[in-house]
């Protein structure tokens, strides 16, 4: 009881001789992540995105890793641009782009709309507008097949039967009937 009143008594007198403490100072502003660090984090919602992550998982992974919608989107852009830069230096001095660099571009785009499917925020929206225009600027190659058309190259695995999956479990009863 006598140190509240104390107190009392200790800021009475701070405040009528105008000795008031120094205010708190600001909090630090959380700095910035650099170029390499925000594609880090993007790749991982890229990988939560291919394997079915929803709109809310995408939310809560930025607020685990503590970044915010609008500047991940930021660092997107610039991504983007910088990418369809690349690729347009590298067309001014030899053609168009390797097949193998179109294939993974194409992947690219593919998780890139995926994400933007979503529609969890700018994040998505820029994720979409850029995936759209990769597969634009940068369509499968056109090959002459031996029919004499023409088509896009398309990769295909059959596995077994060609019904199901691999695995026992889709091989059994199906080729006696």
């Amino acid at each position: 009881m006598l140190n509240k009143i104390w107190q009392f008594l200790k800021q009475l007198i701070q405040r009528l001789l105008g000795n008031t403490p120094p205010p708190a100072p600001p909090p630090q502003p959380r700095p910035t992540l650099t170029d390499a660090e925000y594609e880090s984090k993007f790749m991982e919602i890229l990988e939560g995105v291919n394997a079915g992550w929803s709109r809310g998982d995408v939310a809560g992974f930025l607020i685990a890793k503590r970044l915010k919608d609008g500047e991940l989107a930021a660092w997107l852009r610039r991504f983007g641009s910088r990418l369809f830069e690349e690729f347009e230096e590298e067309g001014e001095h030899g053609g168009i782009a390797p097949t193998d660099a179109v294939e993974s571009l194409q992947e690219l785009a593919r998780r890139l709309e995926l994400l933007g499917r979503i529609r969890s925020g700018e994040l998505s929206e820029v994720a979409g507008d850029i995936g759209r225009e990769i597969l634009t600027r940068f369509p499968l190659p056109v090959v002459e097949d031996d029919a004499g058309g023409y088509g896009n190259v398309i990769e295909a695995v059959f596995v077994g039967d060609g019904l199901g999956i691999s695995g026992d479990a889709n091989r059994g009863g199906g080729e006696d009937e």
